[in-house]
């Protein structure tokens, strides 16, 4: 009886010495993910206008042992690459342009056969302009003569003009309202501009037509709803909705609710929600108006 305990201890021991002896397992070895330091690269958290190009350079390094066996990115959450590589180190160049987000969280994850992985990110944060609003503008077709025609968004205000007043400040001068109604174009509630070449509306030796300075305003039709373009605080939606190659020079058969891109003479972009449609030629419209402040 004493020869089996006596063995039992010894067992014991000699898988006590054993596990001491042996070495403590390895803490894994991530591959790393690291940026272009050129000043051409984005390196790190930054902030940029809609529109901004945004070049990143990112450069991948196994651990020595494990080759990279995948490479991927994400922006906000989102995947936008997921490429299988079989390397020990891997570069990949690319561009985007600034969206209307407030933020952007850019994530870069690289993977190795050892299933080892490593991910750093990017934060790109907004920096838009600002916006001036105008809730509310009425103006009047050719006929009206108790509301105004001919505004203005010059010096970061919303100016109404009558047509002898108009003609005076006619290099202020950045949209028209007027009223249609011929064979071609019948019964429609408009906008237009003094470069926009639209003659015998306006009559008498104050009309457009007459104009030495006729700045010009494009229209684009945009897809936003009323509550939308309600929500717009800054100019990256605004800057986003105009189409320059769809853009025309005029926005006809204006109806309630719709929204209208707008680019004036001067470079500032806008938008026009329509609110309410008097058509006549001595009828209404009113408007509000989100623009670029200069």
């Amino acid at each position: 009886m004493k020869r089996l305990i006596i063995l039992c201890g010894f067992a014991l021991l000699s898988g006590f010495l054993l596990s001491s002896c042996t070495k403590d397992e390895e803490e894994p070895v991530p591959p790393t993910v690291a940026f272009n330091q050129l000043p051409i690269y984005i390196t790190g958290d930054v902030s940029a206008a809609f529109g901004d190009t945004l070049k990143f350079g990112i450069i991948l390094q196994s651990n020595g042992t494990d080759n990279l066996v995948k490479f991927e990115i994400k922006a906000n959450g989102q995947s936008l690459l997921d490429s299988t590589i079989n390397t020990q180190s891997f570069t990949y160049n690319f561009y985007t342009i600034k969206g209307i987000s407030d933020q952007d969280i850019w994530a870069f994850k690289a993977t190795d056969i050892a299933g080892n992985k490593k991910e750093e990110t990017i934060t790109i944060t907004g920096t838009f302009g600002q916006i001036n609003t105008y809730t509310t503008i009425l103006v009047g077709a050719q006929d009206n003569a108790a509301t105004e025609s001919f505004l203005s968004f010059s010096n970061n205000q919303a100016t109404k003009y009558f047509q002898a007043q108009a003609f005076q400040n006619q290099d202020k001068i950045d949209i028209f309202c007027f009223f249609e109604n011929t064979p071609e174009h019948q019964n429609m509630m408009s906008l237009g501009s003094p470069g926009s070449n639209i003659t015998g509306v306006f009559t008498g030796a104050t009309s457009p037509d007459n104009y030495t300075t006729k700045n010009l305003t494009r229209f684009y039709k945009t897809t936003l709803n009323a509550a939308q373009f309600d929500a717009i605080q800054n100019d990256a939606i605004i800057l986003d909705a105009y189409n320059a190659t769809e853009a025309r020079k005029k926005a006809s058969v204006l109806t309630a609710g719709e929204v209208y891109a707008i680019k004036i003479q001067s470079g500032l972009t806008g938008l026009i929600k329509v609110i309410a449609v008097n058509g006549a030629e001595s009828g209404t419209l009113e408007i509000a108006v989100k623009i670029q402040k200069q």
